[in-house]
């Protein structure tokens, strides 16, 4: 055994624990102070920052034709569904709710939550009517709703939305 084997590493410590790279950067004066009231050491501050950005792009990944989590603020989520594979599926006690061209949100009944939800997926997948592509979305759902309950760093609520719906009937005069 060489004598440099067992010698501890002289020197300063890496500064975040990890391989680092000195960078130069201009930066407007509103930024910097905004990263100051981050942490007071700039490079503390961005790299903060940037931890913070990739836990939420972890919990949310972007596939179009998945479920996913998408933030509405804080550290809450919608569960957001492709709606070309979800607008005619028919799922007791969930409502498909639009959100734009694209994709839609599951609303529940009231005093419904996740663990109904998955029920509902799981029966659905259990009728005979089911076609190959909506099976497949029901089980990619499925496998998606079962790995955010076990997910010890989210915790699912069930929330009551209003909707408000605007009569198709003529006013009368």
């Amino acid at each position: 055994m060489s004598a440099r084997a067992g010698a501890a590493k002289r020197g300063r410590p890496p500064k975040f624990g990890r391989r680092g790279r000195v960078v130069t950067l201009t930066l407007p004066e509103e930024v910097v102070a905004g990263l100051r009231q981050v942490n007071a050491d700039l490079a503390w501050a961005v790299v903060r920052l940037f931890e913070k950005a990739a836990k939420r792009r972890a919990i949310s990944p972007p596939p179009s034709d998945e479920a996913e989590l998408v933030a509405i603020g804080g550290s809450r989520s919608l569960i957001v569904v492709p709606r070309k594979l979800f607008a005619n599926l028919e799922l007791p006690g969930v409502s498909i709710l639009p959100l734009h061209a694209d994709r839609a949100i599951l609303a529940l009944e009231p005093g419904r939550g996740m663990s109904d939800l998955v029920l509902a997926v799981d029966d659905r997948l259990a009728e005979r009517t089911v076609g190959r592509l909506e099976a497949a979305a029901l089980k990619r759902l499925r496998t998606q709703l079962r790995g955010w309950r076990r997910d010890h760093r989210l915790r699912c609520e069930a929330r009551s939305i209003i909707i408000v719906e605007r009569s198709r009937s003529r006013r009368r005069k």
